[in-house]
Order: structure tokens, then sequence, then C-alpha cells
């Protein structure tokens, strides 16, 4: 054997290209590892609170076991302020003892066949104790003395809201890439060693307040926009803007800062991810840059659904204590400012922060979650994470630790276990939209300089969030009422942004965006301020021949200060041979250019339409009680269409017409349900036997005496009874009644006589929360979203039959009780524990919950 020797020399040379390669061996282990378990991502996640970060290996590995075996593909790790008197048991952010405890996570969650996210910090935004106050956030102040102006730069001294032990401190300036570039380096070291080989990292919602300055703004500006800002600073002092001077220097002062977030802060960062082998994950709303292009940044752009809103589905119920004014109502427009950016860039996955304040702590049930889960995928959404679970030791007593926000999906939810059932249904539903791509056909121009150059008040930046004042900004305007027209005229588009549309190219009569997808117009709305660059990338699309609709009127100024004369100029010449589209006339236009328009959007169907390797495939959601059957022209062409039922599971290949661009299919769908309509390339070489269900025409009620039986549950076990008219439990019996959480069992004899009818459902009506159904001895599911029906299998019903049914309620009764009992569940630091509408959280002030089968239960055939 011969043996090779180095020299001294030698061996640093060889160890310093070694250390070179480092980044990119990591990055590729990164990639094999998320390759690896990529089926995960169908699975829904879960934002995972670690509690003062009081996580040891036993409660770690109980927890991970728990989670994978309920149908979680991966938790997202946030440390978080801790329990009050737990204080020894706390670890620090980062500390060696901290970063065992990930690694061990890791290692645990692998072996589960779960992946690990986890937040660049603790709490949020980013920030910490590591943040000098030279690299914290920061706020201008004009200043006026003896005749001159200038610029005094503050600390906002914000600090880290909700932060974990070792986490606190300032918050980052986001305008700063040297800030930024020190607040990544304990990670860069930390991230060195494969073992803590955690899939991405995580940007939250931006809530920076007061922040609108940097350290060398001026410098920046100056870079930027092409001028001086020094001679206007005066013009900064000013809350709102009068003349259209003053409206030239806010919007370079905004597009300015929004440069510096994108530029300084989001890509920076996503780019420093990658470089440590992990993906980004980005929450974009709530910054004061453009949210399109922050998300296009990320390799998940990340939206939020958050709060709750009216469904017109029958017993579908909405927290009264849900407070629109201050949160507003969750929008699938919103949303789509993450789909449209991740669609327009081609990427993969699109997060969604979902769940969040729902209702208050212990009233959520999955009935209430199954509906924003299917308006987010309608909306573009593939990548569910929940918000949250919170960490909890296993010997912990009821109910456990507990996150401020609710909803709560850790074992001590009520409905825990029935949760696998979510998850699965989540899992085939994302396990679709992962594997195919947007199949939009328009291009919706944001004009963000409109809203730009407004002043915006005491704080001058423009923070766009989820909440009701950015839907105000986003959508009370004519972008807004365009989007609106495009979204209940069923058409299918994506926003864009300036620097979006200015990477468009038009080729073969298609628009093709940066990541390669294609569309067939652009609609522009009414535009106070367009940017010359978007001016001439639009002039360079018309003249190529790229059809371009403007709605109400053509653009009326451009945007900014400089040249501001020579560029209003090239848009009058731009104008001059233009024709203003009238928005009611818009649907029209799109037709001429051959544009389909889905007509399940005027029926109150959510729909999202998408493209795979068989053809095209819709994800369709029922949110209202105008539409149960019927036909439908659907804008798509196939050689075969199959309905998948992602609920139920099966399938079925479904007659169809053809008529003209459209496809005619004869559709059954309750409120409530949802389906994918898959249309085939190519005709399937197996033979189609073609089947048609339809909704039930007739009505019978089960009549008779129902003896319930409480089987199990806290604190007390009720009495059995018996009744002829079914209603919630609470109202009888004794006080023990409505403090109860738990099962009960419903049974009932009954008599049928046969019909000929093939398809025969059992309705159970309004149910609280979920239900388990036994008929003559066979288990037909367990029932935990609306509507409460079930098919009844042929021949199954007999002359005589039994039919049992367990259901289980809400474990609010129960906190009545506790709350009523002490407060010392009530134990964390912070915020502690708040309702919905940030009140101290009181149950035993609490009405009882109505529990169990409220009405009538139905045979339907």
């Amino acid at each position: 054997m011969k043996i090779i020797s180095f020299t001294k020399s030698e061996h640093l040379r060889f160890g310093n290209f070694l250390m070179k390669c480092l980044p990119l061996f990591f990055l590729l282990i990164g990639t094999f590892t998320t390759n690896a378990q990529k089926y995960n991502t169908h699975k829904p996640w879960a934002y995972w609170w670690w509690m003062g970060s009081a996580v040891d290996e036993a409660g770690i590995r109980k927890n991970l076991q728990d989670y994978a075996q309920a149908g979680f593909g991966g938790l997202h790790i946030i440390p978080i302020y801790g329990v009050k008197g737990n204080d020894a048991n706390n670890l620090d952010f980062l500390s060696p003892k901290w970063n065992q405890m990930l690694a061990f996570t890791v290692k645990e969650a692998r072996n589960l066949g779960l992946g690990i996210d986890m937040t660049m910090g603790t709490g949020w935004p980013f920030g910490g104790k590591h943040v000098s106050e030279k690299d914290a956030a920061k706020a201008f102040e004009i200043v006026s003395e003896n005749g001159k102006t200038s610029v005094k730069v503050l600390p906002t001294k914000q600090k880290v809201k909700r932060a974990a032990p070792g986490g606190e401190g300032f918050v980052l300036d986001h305008f700063n890439k040297e800030a930024l570039d020190n607040y990544m380096k304990p990670f860069q070291t930390l991230f060195q060693s494969p073992e803590y080989g955690v899939r991405a990292l995580y940007n939250d919602s931006y809530e920076v307040y007061g922040a609108n300055w940097t350290t060398d703004f001026l410098e920046e500006f100056q870079k930027r926009r092409g001028y001086d800002l020094t001679p206007y600073l005066n013009i900064l002092a000013k809350t709102e803007t009068k003349d259209l001077l003053e409206k030239r220097i806010f919007g370079d002062y905004n597009a300015t800062i929004a440069d510096l977030c994108r530029e300084e802060f989001t890509k920076t960062w996503a780019e420093g991810v990658r470089k440590m082998g992990k993906i980004s994950r980005n929450e974009a709303h709530g910054s004061p840059g453009n949210m399109l292009d922050l998300y296009a940044l990320s390799d998940v752009p990340e939206t939020e659904y958050f709060g709750t809103k009216y469904f017109d589905i029958p017993y579908f119920r909405r927290d009264p204590k849900f407070e629109e004014t201050r949160y507003g109502v969750p929008d699938p427009l919103v949303i789509k400012f993450a789909s449209s950016a991740a669609n327009t860039e081609n990427k993969k996955f699109v997060g969604s922060e979902t769940a969040t304040w729902l209702a208050d702590h212990f009233k959520v049930s999955l009935s209430q979650v199954k509906p924003i889960i299917d308006e987010s995928l309608t909306s573009g959404i593939n990548h569910i994470f929940y918000h949250g679970v919170p960490y909890s030791p296993p010997q912990e007593a009821y109910p456990g630790w507990l996150f401020y926000a609710s909803t709560n999906f850790n074992q001590q939810s009520h409905f825990w276990n029935e949760l696998h059932f979510l998850n699965e249904y989540i899992a085939r539903c994302q396990a679709l939209l992962q594997e195919s791509k947007a199949q939009n056909d328009v291009l919706l121009y944001f004009p963000i300089h409109d809203i730009w150059h407004d002043a915006g008040g005491k704080e001058h930046v423009h923070l766009l969030s989820v909440h009701a004042n950015a839907q105000e900004l986003l959508f009370n305007n004519s972008f807004g009422q365009v989007a609106k027209l495009l979204q209940s005229k069923g058409f299918n588009f994506d926003y864009v942004s300036d620097i979006q549309l200015t990477q468009l190219k038009y080729t073969d009569g298609k628009l093709q965006s940066h990541g390669g997808l294609t569309y067939k117009t652009i609609v522009i709305p009414k535009t106070m301020y367009l940017p010359a660059e978007t001016l001439k990338a639009l002039q360079k699309l018309q003249k190529q021949g790229a059809p371009i609709l403007f709605v109400d009127q053509l653009p009326a100024n451009t945007a900014g200060f400089k040249n501001w004369e020579s560029n209003e100029t090239l848009l009058a010449d731009f104008n001059k041979n233009l024709k203003a589209t009238d928005i009611s006339a818009l649907s029209s236009s799109l037709a001429k250019l051959g544009i389909t328009s889905e007509e399940m959007a005027s029926k109150g169907i959510s729909f999202i339409k998408k493209q795979n390797a068989k053809g095209s495939i819709y994800f369709i959601s029922n949110f209202s009680q105008q539409f149960q059957e019927g036909n439908l022209l659907l804008g798509a062409k196939g050689e075969a269409v199959e309905i998948y039922d992602p609920l139920h599971q099966t399938k079925q290949y479904i007659p169809f017409s053809r008529k003209g661009a459209y496809t005619e299919i004869k559709l059954a769908l309750l409120a409530g349900e949802s389906r994918f309509v898959q249309f085939f390339d190519k005709k399937p070489a197996q033979n189609i036997t073609k089947n048609t269900t339809s909704q039930p025409t007739h009505k019978v009620d089960i009549k008779g005496t129902w003896n319930i039986e409480f089987l199990e549950g806290q604190p007390f076990l009720p009495k059995s009874y018996q009744t002829d008219k079914l209603d919630s439990w609470t109202s009888v019996g004794d006080s023990t009644n409505q403090y109860f959480t738990g099962t009960a069992k419903y049974s009932i004899d009954f008599d049928w006589k046969s019909v000929k009818e093939n398809v025969i459902y059992l309705n159970l009506g309004n149910v609280r929360e979920s239900a388990k159904v036994t008929l003559n001895g066979q288990n037909l599911g367990t029932l935990w979203c609306l509507p409460f029906q079930v098919a009844i299998p042929s021949k199954l019903l007999k002359e005589k039959n039994h039919l049992e049914i367990e259901v289980k309620n809400l474990s609010a009764n129960r906190m009545r009780y506790i709350d009523k009992q002490s407060h010392n569940w009530k134990k964390f630091k912070d915020i502690n524990i708040v309702d919905i509408q940030y009140k101290s959280l009181e149950p035993s002030t609490w009405e009882p919950e109505p529990s169990g089968l409220l009405g009538s239960v139905q045979i339907l055939y």
C-alpha cells in the first residue's frame, strides 16, 4: 500500500480549500435533505412556540412523536416568553444548552420523518441583545434652527416583541445591510455545523413601528433618486401633502425606503440564508416596501390568514367578539399578494400562517378551521402552517402551556384526537397543488406609487399589513375595484409590481414573467403616478404587440421628482394614441382577447386553476348556498374529466360536453364541500365508467327516544338521560352538564322502509363538535367538518336499525369550571393570556357552550 504524505503548506492549502467548499457542501446537504423529505411538505406544518425555551429531551421526543402520529409534516420553532415560576428551566437563546436542544430536536424529527424550521430570532421582529443602538431601528426628526433645516436621527428604542430569554433587546434597523450582516453572524456560526439541520429560516411580519430612517439615508437617497434631498427636508416635516412637488418628494422618499427594505434587508437576508444551506420563508406584509417584490425574493413567500369571517354554510358560526373594524376581514385578495409573487417567479411553495385568532381560546372547532383552509388553498396557498402548537411538558397538568393567541393545535386541544383527519385532508390537497403550476391569464398592475406619493401621516411610511388599515390602503381605490371585479367575474389573475413588469417579455403572442409563467394581457387600473421605468417597459411591450388594457383613465402623472418635466412629455406621447377601457366593459374586453372567465365565481364557488402533467386541474370550494347541484362551464378542455373528493377520497370520471372554449360538466357540491376537477390532455387507457351523483330530494327525520350516555370527560361525568327532542346537553340535568367536556353517546332504534335510491345519506345537522357514527354495528367514520353528512353503504339499512353517535364538544365548558376554582392556570409572562379582543381572558364569566346534537338527525335520499 502506498502512503501519500503532505507537507505542512500543502496541508494548509488543502484545509483552506475544504473550508471554502463547506458552504457549498452544506447547501447540497440541505438540498438533499429537503428533497429526501419532500413528502413532508404535503402535510401541514405548525408554529411551535418554545415557552421560555424551557424544553428538555424527554419533552421534545414525546411532543415530536405525538405530532408525527397526528399527521404533521414539520414544526417551526419560535422561542417566546416563558412561564411564571419556571425561570430555572429556561434556556437562553443560542446558548450552548439551547443549541444542544436544537440539535437534538433536528435529529429526533428526522428519525420521525418531520422537518424543522426556525425563526431567525425570538418573538418578532428581528432584534435582540446583540443588536447595538448603532444597528437598531431609527427615525428622523426635522429640525429648523437659525433658518437652516437639518435632520436629526433618533433611535426608536423599540424592543423585540414577545422576546424569549436571551433574545431581549433592540429591534434591528431593517434599512441597513451592515446592521443585518452583524445580526446574522451568530446564525452563520451556528449553522456551520450540519447537526443543526433545520430546513428553513423565517422572518415574521414586519411590525417595526416608527422606523423611517437609517444612518446613511441621505447618501442612499441621492444614489437611488439622483438628487440631493437636503433642500427639501422641510417637506418631510409635514404629515400630509398638498401640492404636486410635495407629493413627488414623498414619493421618492417612500420609494427609497422601499428600496432599502428590499435590497439592504430582504435580499441580503434571503441570500445569506441560502449561503447557510437553508431556504428562506418570509412574511413581507406589514413592511413599507412593495410586498410583491419582497415576497418574490424569498424561497417561500408566506402570508397570514388572521381572524375569522362569515361563510354562508349551514351551521357555520363565527365568534361574535371578533372585531372587523379593528382587524378587517380575511380576504383572498390579500392572500393573492404572496401567491402572485410565487407565480410570477415560478416558486413551488406559498406558505400561510393559518388560523390565527379564529375564536376565543377553548372555543375553536375543526368545522371552523376547514373553510379557512379551503379558502387559503383556493387563493394559492399550498404550504399550510398552523398558528400554532405551544410546547407543553408531557407531565404538565391541563390546560398545559398556552400561547396567548388562539388557535391551539397541540395535545391539550379538545380536537386533538380528530386533528389527524384535517391533517390528512390537507396533505391530500397539497400533494396535488404543489405538483402543479398556476394557470392564470391576467396580470393586474399594483400602482403602489399612488400610495407612496402620500405623506403617510405622523410616521410617514406606509405599512401594508393583512389587517383593516392596510386593506383600506390596498383596496379602497381603482386597483381594489378592478381586483374585486376580476374576482367576482371569475378571471384567473395575478398581481404584478413595477419591477416585475419591467422584467416581462413578449414572445409568441404571450407575456412571459421572470419565472417563466405566461399570461395573455396586462391590466392597468387608474394610476396617478407611474414610474418612468414602468412607462418605458409598457411602451416596449406595446410596440411588440402585447395587449395592455387601461381601466377608466390613462396614467395621469409620472412618479418622482427628478426629470419629472421630461418624463411627463414621455407620458403624454405614450398616452396620445391610447384609449382607456371603462371598468364596466373590462370583462367583454378580456373576452375579446380570448380570455375565459369561470362562472363558478357568480355561484359562490371559490376556485383555483392550475396545470399539472395530466392537464388542467381545478380545486373548488363551495362557500355559499347559491349552488348545490347543476351544470357548470369551466374554461378548460380535455379528453376526459375526473372529479376527486379529497375528504372522502372518492374519484369518478364524469360526462362532459364542449361548448367553444368551455367544457360543461354536471356537479353536485354542497356548501362547505370541496372537489378537484382534473382535465386529461390524453384519454386514459383504461375503460371509463362514467358515473354521476345527485343531491337527495327527500328528507326523513329519525324519530323516537334517544338515549344519551356520557362515556368519558371532565370535570364531572353527567348522568345518562333520554329525550325525544335533541338539544344541547348543557340545557338538561343538573349544573354538572354545563361544565362537562368530553364524549357522549347518542343511541336510537328506528324503523326504515326501503327505497329505490342507490345513494342514501345520514345528515346529523348541527353538531357540536365532532361525531363518530355507527349504524347497525358498522362504523361509518368520524364527521368533523361541515356538512355533517355521510353516505350510508348500500343495503346497510334494514327494517329495524340501531344508530349510535359519539359526540365530542369544546373544552370551553370545562374551562368555565377550572377558572371558577382558581386562576393558577394563567401563569404566562409578557401578555399572559387574553381573549380575542386582547382583554383579560375570563372563562368563569362565559355562558355554557352548546354541546352535542342540537337538532334533528335525518336520512336523505
